[in-house]
């Protein structure tokens, strides 16, 4: 391209040297054929006619002969061929004598020129007059007129002849050799070649085949004119190359062509030419991919729908799977299928020469659960202990349900120690599960008993004979323990057939051997709590603790989450010893670890150590305790403000109040801490970076982002609380329309926080934090109390057919006074029932499906609606939908504000329509912000739609005007 340049240069001041010989030639050209000539030989002859009677005049003039000048200039004129007129006039302007056409003279002051001849006669060195002569000009245009003519004709002939020949080379085409030129043109792809102004100086073949145009008529042009999609979103790939320097591959591009077609072109990019001489250029491949697009895109919907099918099967496959191996109410494996997966376990650890052990769970005083609470609590619990059965085991292991309250685990490649292990570790979470307010009993337990593949196994059902026995044994010897097999005890362990008096005593002995290795275990547990318990406190020292860590540090990396370590210190514990003494200062660590472990007590993420213990005694003044189950880091917050809040109570020391002071800090697991040990010296750490603040109880993280995060996290909780109690908090209402009648039909109450410095605070931000620390039950209760007293204010006002919606936490869920509170004001109000509606989130739904089917069973049964939020968003399946009592679903706003532009969207609230429809359930559409939407909702038969569109959310005030403009529009439309 460089060379090219030069070339054209180097062309153009040769051509520019041409044209103006080529000019000058013609005009040499024209004065050698004298066109111009006979003009100026005239001119001199007439200036000789004018001068020499100039000469008589002067003479008859000096002899003052007045009549013989005018006759002289008469006879001038009508002697002289081509005179028009003469005249003699004086220097003071007498004309002395004139003859001719007189008009002819036209100006006097003129100056001589081709048809005016004027000579002076002068007196000595005076002027004295002048002549003057009008001769006939006709001729002379002629001439001049032929001469241009010639001038005109000659240079056009001359100049297109050469610039014919010069435009065929400058031509950039014929810098390329013919073969060459054949060759490029052969090219499938359409090559084109730019200048430094991005326009075509050269293309094939392919590119003209492409746009279906002459090659020719695309030269000069610039491809940046041509009709590209997304053109004036993105630089061009050609600007991009010869800009940069930088070369651009096989991006997609879509042109449209004059036949409104649009072909997929895969461009590719590279400068070319000399830059050091400042000559660039780019050459742009322009590959054709629009045939193959189409074929790719027609594949790609085969295999969609071939996939949508196998998707389809796979479903229906696994359904008919989980129907035919899953237990119905806690989806573990049912009967059957457990005994074959027993059944091919044995015979692979038969096989293999491995352990296998098998372990046999019963619920401790099920009947009498069932006959205090309900078959519904019942179905409950057997759902909460499968699940912590089913999270305590390994991926390889599994767990069924035997039958009733019975279940069975089997444990490959573990021995009856590990096994043990494992039933121990499984007795003591069940044993928590009573802590937990969605467990409605005060108390539960569940005894275990274990057995092992032994060299008198036969079959696999030995193995479960041997775990039912021991079961029975840890049944008959009081319940909530571990029992591994034991052929001399557990055997002996069963009723004694009455028939058999020698074996009844066999039977006594047995039970009193039982009782007395009872008693040396409770002895041997006793020395043992003695080594691993602090004697002060009676919580687990080092070594249980660092141990649990370990263990849940396994179980993070293998199911993704994250571990926390919290390492606690009481400050300015030696002045409180010189102040009370040793005893009261021991009394008050008692009473410190109690707050603690009551603080830690509110939180699912803190682990219990031991039974009954989440706090760990490390040294003399250090406690540490582990944080389990981490989504985010961000979880362990709340724990750091609810430690604080317990810590900042005053605590009684021989009856004076004394306000005690802490040190935490805090380690999360990460690639530099990934064992207990790590952990917890990261933790240490961060503790003593906090006992550098002032503060009388300071956290710090051993991550500067999370300890900077932790610190705003804690700022917004403490205006969290000062906004409850100074009246920040408003509820704001947004109006739900009928599509088919389009008229308010009902309000969606909304909690608001105008925080007087930061404005409105967005719910995502505290309603988080209000369910970490407890604030969300007294949020609830304000929006429930508010909504209802609103609702039945606007009643009063005339709307009485409003609905008012209000959403319901998960938290809130787990209450059990949840029902009666929500009856409660509803009724205080005097708001008939079916005018309230509850609203869950899907993933509430999703998480807790019992506690839910129970709740909005009992709401539903009172006469208050039921509506599922957000749905589409948590991956509910249709038998959940099916099975909890609704009355509407409400669609995700990311489904309905991508209608428009996103056939996925669409697909998916048709779907749910039609779904909801099937199932008798009311449709409302969340987020609709255009009425091309609203339009397509009102299509599909959506019932009921709300959103910007109709109105944001506002206070109570502004709702009344938005309802008093909507009543007087509907009143004039029905005018």
């Amino acid at each position: 391209m460089g060379r090219l340049r030069e070339l054209l240069r180097s062309r153009t001041l040769g051509l520019a040297v041409s044209i103006v010989l080529l000019t000058m030639s013609v005009l040499f050209a024209a004065d050698f054929m004298d066109l111009r000539g006979a003009n100026s030989s005239e001119r001199e002859v007439r200036s000789t006619i004018a001068e020499s009677l100039a000469v008589q005049l002067s003479t008859l003039a000096s002899v003052s002969d007045t009549a013989a000048i005018k006759f002289s200039v008469a006879n001038f004129v009508k002697r002289s061929e081509g005179v028009l007129a003469a005249a003699l006039v004086t220097a003071r302007g007498e004309t002395l004598a004139e003859y001719g056409d007189l008009a002819e003279f036209g100006d006097t002051e003129a100056s001589s020129s081709a048809g005016l001849v004027r000579v002076p006669i002068m007196q000595g060195p005076q002027r004295w007059g002048e002549v003057r002569v009008v001769f006939d000009t006709s001729r002379n245009m002629l001439s001049e007129l032929a001469y241009f003519g010639f001038v005109l004709v000659g240079s056009f002939v001359a100049f297109l002849l050469f610039l014919r020949k010069a435009l065929a080379q400058l031509d950039p085409s014929q810098v390329v050799p013919g073969r060459v030129n054949s060759a490029f043109n052969l090219l499938s792809e359409g090559v084109v070649i730019l200048d430094d102004q991005l326009r075509i100086v050269l293309a094939n073949e392919s590119v003209g085949i492409a746009l279906d145009k002459p090659v020719k008529d695309l030269i000069g042009q610039s491809l940046d004119d041509w009709d590209w999609d997304g053109g004036d979103e993105l630089q061009a790939p050609w600007t991009t190359a010869l800009h940069s320097g930088l070369n651009v591959s096989n991006q997609a591009m879509h042109l449209r062509t004059d036949d409104e077609r649009t072909h997929i072109f895969m461009v590719s990019c590279a400068a070319v030419g000399n830059e050091e001489d400042g000559m660039r250029g780019v050459m742009v491949t322009l590959d054709d991919m629009t045939a193959i697009e189409h074929k790719n895109h027609e594949l790609a919907t085969t295999l969609r729908q071939l996939r949508r099918s196998q998707e389809s099967i796979a479903r229906k496959n696994k359904e008919l799977e989980a129907l035919a191996t899953q237990d119905p109410l806690t989806g573990l494996a049912n009967r059957r299928s457990l005994l074959a997966f027993l059944d091919r376990a044995y015979a692979e650890a038969c096989r293999e020469s491995a352990p296998l052990s098998c372990v046999m769970v019963d619920i401790d005083h099920f009947k009498r659960i069932n006959d205090t609470h309900g078959h519904g609590a019942g179905d409950e619990i057997i759902c909460a202990v499968a699940n912590v059965l089913a999270a305590g085991c390994r991926d390889q292991d599994i767990v069924g349900r035997y039958g009733g309250e019975e279940f069975v685990i089997v444990l490959p490649e573990l021995d009856e120690t590990d096994a043990t292990v494992v039933a121990e570790r499984l007795r003591l979470a069940i044993e928590n599960l009573a802590r937990d307010i969605m467990v409605p009993v005060d108390e539960l337990s569940a005894s275990f008993g274990v057995a092992a593949l032994g060299a008198d196994t036969r079959d696999m059902m030995d193995i479960l004979e041997c775990a039912d026995q021991a079961l029975y044994a840890a049944k008959q010897s009081g319940r909530n323990r571990v029992l591994a097999y034991d052929p001399k005890v557990t055997k002996l362990a069963a009723p004694a057939q009455p028939e058999q008096p020698a074996e009844e005593d066999a039977a006594g002995s047995t039970a009193r051997l039982v009782e007395l290795e009872a008693m040396v275990k409770e002895r041997n547990r006793d020395l043992e709590m003695l080594r691993e318990h602090h004697a002060l406190t009676g919580i687990p020292k080092r070594a249980l603790f660092l141990q649990r860590v370990e263990t849940e540090i396994q179980r993070a990396h293998r199911f993704n989450t994250k571990v926390g370590v919290l390492s606690v210190e009481i400050k300015d514990l030696g002045r409180i010893v010189a102040t009370f003494g040793h005893a009261a200062a021991d009394a008050l660590v008692v009473d410190v670890i109690a707050q603690l472990e009551d603080s830690l007590r509110q939180t699912d993420v803190v682990a219990e150590i031991t039974e009954h213990h989440s706090i760990s005694h490390i040294t003399s003044n250090e406690y540490g305790a582990l944080l389990t189950d981490l989504d985010r880091e961000t979880h362990a917050m709340p724990v750091i403000t609810r430690l604080r809040r317990g810590l900042a109570k005053p605590f009684v020391v021989d009856g004076q109040k004394v306000y005690v002071g802490a040190n935490i800090g805090v380690a999360l697991l990460s690639p530099d801490a990934d064992s207990a040990v790590e952990l917890l010296s990261g933790a240490g750490v961060a503790r003593s970076k906090a006992a550098l603040d002032p503060d009388k109880i300071s956290h710090s993280f051993s991550s500067s982002a999370l300890d900077k995060a932790s610190r705003e996290y804690v700022a917004l909780e403490t205006d969290l609380y000062d906004a409850f109690e100074n009246g920040q908090f408003q509820v704001h209402y947004q109006p739900q329309i009928d599509l088919a009648e389009r008229k308010v039909v009902g309000m969606e109450a909304l909690l608001r926080w105008a925080h007087p410095e930061h404005g409105f605070v967005p719910p995502l931000e505290f309603i988080s934090i209000a369910e970490a620390n407890g604030m969300i039950h007294d949020l609830s209760k304000f929006v429930l109390t508010e909504c209802i007293g609103q609702l039945q204010r606007w009643r009063a006002m005339g709307w009485e057919d409003l609905q008012m919606s209000l959403n319901i936490s998960p938290l809130q869920l787990r209450e059990t006074s949840i029902v009666n509170d929500i009856l409660l004001a509803i009724d205080q109000a005097g708001v008939p029932r079916d005018r309230i509606e509850v609203e869950l989130t899907e993933g509430t739904l999703i998480d807790s499906p019992q506690r839910a089917r129970i709740v909005l069973g009992q709401l539903r049964d009172a006469g208050v609606s039921v509506a599922m939020d957000d749905f589409g968003t948590g991956y509910s399946s249709l038998a959940l939908l099916a099975d909890l009592p609704l009355d509407t679903v409400k669609i995700d706003r990311s489904f309905v504000i991508g209608m428009e532009d996103n056939a996925r969207s669409r697909a998916i609230v048709e779907s749910v329509i039609n779904m909801a429809h099937a199932l008798r359930l009311r449709v409302v559409a969340e987020g609709v912000e255009t009425n091309e939407v609203l339009a397509m909702l009102t299509g599909l038969g959506c019932h009921q739609a709300q959103g910007f569109l109709i109105s944001r959310p506002a206070a109570a005030d502004d709702i009344l005007a938005f309802l008093t403009t909507q009543q007087r529009l509907s009143a004039g439309e029905s005018r």
